[in-house]
């Protein structure tokens, strides 16, 4: 799937399967690798990220 993410107030282009967690997206497509890997079931809180203003567990939170 192809998108486009506002990360940081700038425009990002990515190429990555719909299914793919937000984290992978944001750590190994395009390199921020600040969001970390926890549990990968969204219960420790490491990989949250906000979305539309509201904190959500990037691991759990489909591109």
């Amino acid at each position: 799937m192809k998108a486009v993410l506002k990360i940081n107030g700038r425009p990002v282009a990515v190429d990555a399967p719909d299914d793919m967690p937000l984290l992978w997206v944001l750590r190994d497509i395009i390199g921020l690798t600040g969001t970390k890997y926890g549990c990968g079931i969204a219960a420790c809180g490491a990989c949250t990220v906000h979305l539309d203003g509201e904190a959500v567990r990037s691991c759990q939170t489909p591109l």
